[in-house]
């Protein structure tokens, strides 16, 4: 098995530490050795199943043993594995088939729904060729294979003895991370096993991930970054401790347990276990190491998570194209930026797509000489040689990089732009307010105007006029909210971002505020 591979890093793996804890997911602990056997007895399975080099394996399941084993097999096999969310319809998923040209499925059935196989059997109606695999305790339907079982054999120590494959090359496509893009169509970046083996194994070098590392995961590991923090855990032989969402108590519960060492996610999920700790019952003095993605991190959350965790702090700016800045410089963190990019490797540009000064605000682009983007079944050649982020930005002039939001989602109002993210900025640093999310709400005169989405401190009620005031001396006035609307919560996705929609949604069932 070539160690330069996926497939090579969890068979190392399962050598290597055979008799550790792999996987801790609620009361069940999967030891390599297990976890090794089940991957290698699910790849024969697929083979059986006519799975094999370069089929598309696609897994939208929950944060459960089953995803990675389903992985493992799919690199062992020479297949490709496709993370998808859970919870898709038949459509979405049908559309995810169609995109990626999958020949099989791993399907979780709904749980607490009349019918648990309701979207499978739709599925499997508009799409009889399709092989499938089921998860979980129920019987699944007639022509369906029950993986579930076949795991649990192998953590009983009923399959060893299954020959291991010699496996597919580095230059052999390994994972498509479906993601939605800027348009909101669904895309299918590809990435091999070379290129994601190195960048992640080059992660935990920089981490200093070992077998005494306890990782706490809740980000989904059907995006990318959640895979990549689960694969840098496993490969080194860490124990990964799985969580199926992000919970902030059964969080704190389970690192004061398990004595997690190493945590990540977004600066909501940061926030959210430095507010709800409790000195008496959470011992978080193991922790060691964060890493932050997703959305941007106020300096005070920075500070609270160097100073009062006790943890080192990696900041990662990217996308599930592969793409990506990371730094561990506390001193650039705290100034906001993600980080210095490699000379030639990101751009600044115009709305020309010309190459911006230092200091100047454009979109960020990744130099595909050093990032190889590509989408699957996309014949079409690069124009420029450049992956167009749709984020803004600028560089200093010592080369730090500053994300300040998506494009499409500034504010027109009366003609002048307002970035939503630096808006939240300001307001998560106002007294009362303790998350915030920013919104464009249409207007007669302005065309847009910045509403202000307050979650409050528990006793404070800020105003739209004491906000107003308090932001004035950081934005110029046509940035400032002239609408406030006060939630109890600020929607979220798994990954720690914004909910737009859902936002929007929560807006507009209030009714719209009055405006300033």
């Amino acid at each position: 098995m070539n160690p330069e591979t996926l497939a090579g890093a969890l068979h190392g793996a399962w050598i290597r530490w055979p008799q550790r804890t792999a996987l801790v997911h609620g009361g069940r602990r999967t030891t390599y050795a297990q976890l090794g056997d089940a991957i290698t007895a699910v790849a024969a399975l697929y083979r059986d199943l006519g799975i094999g080099a370069g089929d598309r394996v696609l897994c939208p399941l929950s944060n459960r043993p089953e995803l990675l084993v389903a992985a493992g097999a799919a690199w062992t096999a020479g297949a490709v594995h496709v993370g998808a969310d859970h919870g898709l319809t038949a459509a979405e998923l049908s559309a995810l088939v169609e995109l990626t040209g999958a020949s099989a499925l791993v399907f979780e059935p709904a749980a607490g729904a009349g019918d648990p196989f309701a979207a499978l059997d739709e599925l499997r109606a508009a799409r009889p060729g399709l092989r499938v695999l089921v998860v979980g305790g129920l019987a699944p339907p007639e022509g369906c294979v029950r993986l579930s079982a076949v795991i649990a054999a192998c953590e009983a120590g009923g399959e060893r003895g299954i020959e291991v494959p010699d496996g597919p090359d580095p230059a052999d496509p390994a994972a498509i991370f479906v993601t939605s893009g800027t348009t909101g169509r669904p895309k299918a970046p590809v990435s091999t096993h070379g290129n994601l083996r190195m960048r992640w194994r080059r992660l935990a070098d920089r981490l200093g991930f070992g077998p005494g590392d306890v990782h706490l995961a809740y980000l989904p590991l059907s995006h990318g970054f959640g895979m990549m923090m689960a694969m840098s855990a496993l490969s080194t032989g860490g124990r990964l401790v799985l969580l199926e969402r992000f919970d902030a108590a059964e969080a704190l519960r389970r690192i004061t347990e398990e004595g997690v060492t190493v945590v990540s996610g977004s600066a909501a999920h940061f926030r959210l276990l430095l507010d709800r700790r409790d000195p008496a019952r959470h011992d978080l003095r193991t922790l060691r190491m964060g890493i932050g993605s997703a959305a941007s991190f106020p300096p005070a959350l920075l500070r609270a998570v160097y100073d009062e965790l006790g943890m080192e702090f990696m900041l990662m700016y990217g996308s599930s194209e592969g793409v990506g800045v990371v730094t561990t410089d506390r001193d650039d963190v705290l100034r906001g930026s993600v980080g210095r990019p490699s000379p030639g490797s990101v751009a600044v540009l115009g709305p020309g797509r010309e190459p911006l000064p230092p200091g100047e605000v454009g979109e960020i682009a990744f130099s595909r000489a050093f990032f190889p983007v590509r989408y699957w079944g996309d014949p079409a050649p690069v124009a420029d040689g450049w992956y167009h982020s749709g984020d803004l930005g600028r560089l200093d002039d010592e080369g730090r990089l500053y994300v300040l939001g998506r494009i499409k989602h500034q504010i027109n109002s009366g003609g002048l732009k307002v970035d939503p993210v630096e808006v939240e900025g300001a307001l998560l640093r106002c007294p009362g307010v303790r998350d915030a999310a920013v919104l464009g709400l249409p207007h007669a005169v302005y065309g847009e105007t910045v509403c202000a989405c307050v979650v409050p401190e528990p006793g404070a009620e800020p105003s739209l006029e004491a906000l107003r005031a308090e932001l004035g001396g950081a934005l110029a006035p046509h940035k400032l909210p002239r609408e406030l609307c006060l939630l109890d919560q600020i929607p979220r996705t798994p990954l720690g971002k914004v909910d737009l929609p859902a936002l929007r949604g929560q807006v507009e069932a209030r009714g719209r505020p009055v405006p300033a």
